[in-house]
This record gives structure tokens, C-alpha cells and sequence, in this order.
């Protein structure tokens, strides 16, 4: 017989996070992972945690501030309803350092992402730097437990945050070359010492699976949520199991659900989104579980059409790429079948993915095209995919490409009359290195990851060297962000505003605080950790 009195539903960032607060509070939780691998999305993130006004900011003498932050996440924001309440941004905003020390206390090793910038920077309040990020960690330090962490097929490294636009430029710049090397020297003397470095994503989890077992925190996998026990209205423990057979498991203090998004159930985005989960990168568990089961209890669902957006493009081998500086890297666009640009191509993910969903409504968006000549191609790195080698790309039509952009658009189904003119005009604002039309490189987010060796705008530039490419790219998403409404304690609520005693919601399957925007890197999983650590301590706070 399974013992606790908290349980804990998910294993990604927010999950052990929750755990581990509870655990911290007296409590006795246990964590419940329904898929054979741990981790979760957070695991396969980038692994950025967004916290204003950090104490390794204060460290580094660069200012911030409570108001700061509040006035900022105002103004982007905006009013999306009581998932973004007042009360709800002050506690993630007051609670989000003191969970950081706490948990750099246990052993958690972070940094600063110091060069990264909030994705708004027009607005007030925006600050460069605010992203936390763990510290490369060696993965044998979990023992048996690193075998069943969730990873994706991209090869670990020991890099940081800031170490990453450094790659699309390595062959274009000294400064990117070196700074690249020693990442790989860095990699390669871990590996030389039998040690396996996780970074990014699987260094958060990771750590925090390291503290959840310094900590004794049982942790069950393969264990799907099936329902919630409730007593008088009060969610008191859960059931779990596979098909025919059940568990039940007695939670007295409470239940936190974080059980990530709905980006992998197709049924639900067809209901609430304009896509079906196909161009999505999230973990295959991502299937909205919590969402489902705390609405069949009478829990409210908001924001359901929110996502945390994503261009991407689907490569030759299936595997689903990100594209981020593809589309940052000056002498590149996106355009739709008409041939012409609907959006600063350089902006955050969340609304340049956005974007491409709101043009489609009224012109053929999707997929959409980036378009780049061979000047792009014979400086920069596609994903992870050298400069000029495009051998398998063209064979197996992933690129298009034709001696004129006239040719190009015919090949691809654009008009050819409106691609050339919307290069000719990119071409003419190139000169002066402004963007007239949609203000692309025009702030320092923009530029993060364009090249410094490209002037007067490292992330805007002439498309006018042949041959020319295209390539599709979808309207990809990270995951889903809406949810289960929840208060500034991380209690779920009822459409009527009451609460659902015993029960708590963080991360993607609660309603976001961010609304249906992105501040800056790592606010998803910002909020997870931060709400699901207030779930701990409120639960150990609440009569038994």
C-alpha cells in the first residue's frame, strides 16, 4: 500500500518543484508519472526559468525591481481575466526568488542567462537578463534514475543559454568559431572524465530529480492518473491505473496536478485550437490529462486557446526543428502564398508562430515560406546542419531552389509577382539597415540571435544572391498554456470562483498567468515551478 499526503501528478519542472516544496513543509509527498520516462516537456526545453528581480541579478549589479517586472508583465500581458490577476502576479513576481535561493540552497546550481533579453523590449519595465538557467550537471550523479529522464536526439553539450547564438555564426566569425570551440572542449573533457553533461532542459529536471531523491521523495512511473477521490467537495486522493486495474491513493493535504499541456491530444486542439498537435515538439505524454479530469469534477477551463507558438520546419528524417535563428539571421524572410511578409520574422516565437495562424485566416499561411539566397546559405548553420551542405535537403525537396526568385515561387506555389516585389522592397530598406514595414532587428531581443557581422542590422539584410532557396515552416508550438483556472495559492477553482478544496494546478494544464503572450525566456516554466512551490507549501499550511 502506497502511503502520502500529498501527491504530486507530472515529473517536469513544476512537479518536482511541488514535491519537493511539500516535502520541505512536512509533508510526505509522492510524485506519479503516467509514461515510463520522467522529465516531461521541461526536459525537453530549452530549460530558461524567468524570475524578475533574482537574487543573481542583485548579485551582478544589475537593477531590477518588483514594480519593474509588475509593470512590465502589465503591459504585456494585458487583461486575459482572473488567470492573470492582480493577486496572481504578485505572488509569482514575491515568491519566484525566494523559491530560487531556496532551492540553489538544496544543491541547485543556477546561472544567468546575462545577454538574454525580455521579448519586449519597447515596453516598460523590460530588462535584459532575468533568465535563470541550471548549470551543466553530470547526468551519473542520478544513478539508475538517468536511465528513464526523457531527452531528446539532439546531443548534450555543456553550454549555456548565451552559448547558443554563438553556433549559426561559427563559421562566419572568429569570435563565434572560439566561443563554439570551447563549448565542444568543454564537452569532450567532461566526457574524457567519464562524466555525462546535461544542459539546457535536462540539467533542471535532472538537479531537481537530485534533490527529490536526497530528499527520499518516492517517485512512481508508469502510473497514469485515471480519476480524483473526493469527500464533501474535497479532492482527497486519486486513482490510478491501466485499463481493468485500479489503485487508490489517499492524498489528506491535497493534489497537485502538474501534469503539463494538451499539445499531443488532437482531439482537444481541434476543439480549441486551429491545429492538431502534429508540428509540436512536446513530450508524447503532453495528452491533457489534467485538464480533462479536474473539468470532470466541475473545474473551470480558461485560455484553452492559448499556446506557447513556435515556427518550425519538419526535416527531411521527420524530426521536427525549432526554428529559431533561421528566421532571425539577416538575408532570410517568411512570406505567404501571395508572396509577401505579414510579421517581424525576428520576434519572439510566441508571436511570430501566432502570426502565422491569424494571416492564414485570411490569406494562405500555412505552411508558410522562408525564403534566402545563397549568400544566407553559404554563412549560416540550419538547425545543426552545416553552412552549404544541402545535399539531402534539395534531394529530398526540404529546400527548393531556382536560379531566379521568379522560377523559385513557381516551384513552390507562390505568386512570383509578389514575392519579387516584397524582395525588392527588403532589398531597398536593407540599405539603410530599417525595417519600415514590421521594425525587424530594430532592439536588442531581435539581434540575440542575427550576426554582429552584419551591418548596419545583424538581423535584417538583402536577399539578392542566387541561387535562391525556400523552405516550409509551420506554426509549431512548445505546448498548450490554457488550463485549469487557479488563484494566487495554486487552488483550482469552479467556474462560480469557489474553490476546489484539496486540489492544485501549476505549470501548462493551469491557466497562465502569462496570458496569451511571452515576456521572456522561461516564463513557462517560471510559473510551474513557482506556482507549483506555493502548491506545496499551501497544502502543508491547510487543515488535514
Amino acid at each position: 500500500m502506497v502511503k502520502a499526503d500529498f501527491i504530486v501528478i507530472g515529473t517536469g519542472a513544476g512537479g518536482l518543484v511541488g514535491a519537493i516544496s511539500a516535502k520541505l513543509n512536512g509533508l510526505n509527498p509522492l510524485i506519479i508519472e503516467k509514461t515510463a520516462h520522467w522529465g516531461g516537456t521541461s526536459a525537453l526545453s530549452g530549460g530558461g526559468v524567468w524570475i524578475p528581480n533574482n537574487h543573481l541579478m542583485q548579485r551582478d549589479g544589475v537593477e531590477d525591481s518588483f514594480d519593474a517586472a509588475l509593470a512590465y508583465m502589465e503591459a504585456t500581458i494585458g487583461d486575459v481575466g482572473p488567470a492573470s490577476s492582480s493577486e496572481r502576479k504578485a505572488a509569482y513576481l514575491n515568491v519566484g526568488p525566494e523559491m530560487v535561493k531556496a532551492l540553489e540552497a538544496l544543491g541547485l546550481g543556477w546561472r544567468r542567462a546575462p545577454r538574454y533579453p525580455d521579448y519586449h523590449q519597447d515596453q516598460p519595465g523590460a530588462r535584459v537578463g532575468r533568465t535563470l538557467e541550471g548549470v551543466s550537471f553530470d547526468g551519473k550523479k542520478l544513478g539508475n534514475w538517468l536511465k528513464t529522464m526523457r531527452k531528446s536526439d539532439l546531443p548534450s553539450m555543456v553550454m549555456s543559454t548565451d552559448d547558443a547564438p554563438q553556433i549559426p555564426t561559427m563559421l562566419r566569425s572568429l569570435k563565434s568559431f572560439w566561443a563554439a570551440m570551447r563549448m565542444m572542449g568543454r564537452t569532450l573533457a567532461w566526457r574524457a572524465r567519464g562524466r555525462e553533461p546535461l544542459s539546457m532542459g535536462t540539467t533542471l529536471v535532472a538537479q531537481l530529480m537530485a534533490i527529490a531523491q536526497r530528499l527520499e521523495i518516492p517517485v512512481l512511473l508508469d502510473t497514469p492518473l485515471k480519476s480524483l477521490i473526493q469527500e464533501d467537495g474535497k479532492v482527497v486522493g486519486v486513482v490510478t491505473g491501466h485499463g481493468e486495474t485500479e489503485q487508490r491513493i489517499m492524498a489528506p493535504r491535497g493534489v497537485l496536478l502538474a501534469t503539463g499541456g494538451f499539445a499531443k491530444n488532437s482531439g482537444y486542439r481541434k476543439l480549441f485550437q486551429e491545429v492538431d498537435g502534429e508540428w509540436s515538439p512536446a513530450s508524447p505524454g503532453d495528452t491533457g490529462d489534467g485538464q480533462r479530469i479536474g473539468a470532470e469534477i466541475g473545474a473551470e477551463l480558461a485560455l484553452m486557446d492559448a499556446a506557447t507558438w513556435y515556427p518550425v520546419s519538419i526535416l527531411p528524417d521527420g524530426t521536427i526543428n525549432v526554428g529559431i535563428w533561421e528566421r532571425t539571421l539577416p538575408g532570410s524572410i517568411i512570406v505567404d502564398a501571395s508572396g509577401q511578409r505579414y510579421t517581424n520574422e525576428a520576434a519572439s516565437y510566441v508571436n511570430a508562430g501566432r502570426a502565422m495562424l491569424d494571416r492564414d485566416k485570411t490569406v494562405s499561411a500555412v505552411p508558410s515560406w522562408l525564403i534566402f539566397d545563397n549568400r544566407y546559405r553559404s554563412r549560416y548553420f540550419f538547425g545543426s546542419t552545416p553552412p552549404g551542405v544541402n545535399g539531402e535537403f534539395l534531394k529530398s525537396g526540404f529546400f527548393i531552389n531556382a536560379p531566379t526568385l521568379h522560377q523559385l515561387a513557381d516551384k513552390c506555389g507562390i505568386n512570383a509577382d509578389g514575392l519579387e516585389r516584397t524582395v525588392q522592397r527588403v532589398n531597398s530598406m536593407a540599405i539603410s539597415g530599417v525595417d519600415e514595414d514590421f521594425g525587424r532587428g530594430d532592439n536588442v531581443y531581435d539581434q540575440y540571435y542575427g550576426d554582429p557581422g552584419n551591418r548596419p542590422n545583424p538581423s535584417f539584410g538583402p536577399i539578392d544572391k542566387a541561387p535562391f532557396y525556400a523552405t516550409r515552416f509551420y506554426p509549431g508550438d512548445l505546448s498548450t498554456k490554457g488550463g485549469l483556472m487557479a488563484d494566487e495559492h495554486a487552488r483550482v477553482l469552479r467556474k462560480d470562483g469557489s474553490v476546489v478544496e484539496g486540489l492544485y494546478a501549476a505549470g501548462n494544464c493551469a491557466a497562465p498567468v502569462m496570458g496569451r503572450t511571452y515576456p521572456g525566456a522561461g516564463a513557462t516554466l517560471g510559473p510551474a515551478m513557482v506556482f507549483a512551490w506555493i502548491a506545496g507549501q499551501h497544502g502543508a499550511s491547510s487543515a488535514g
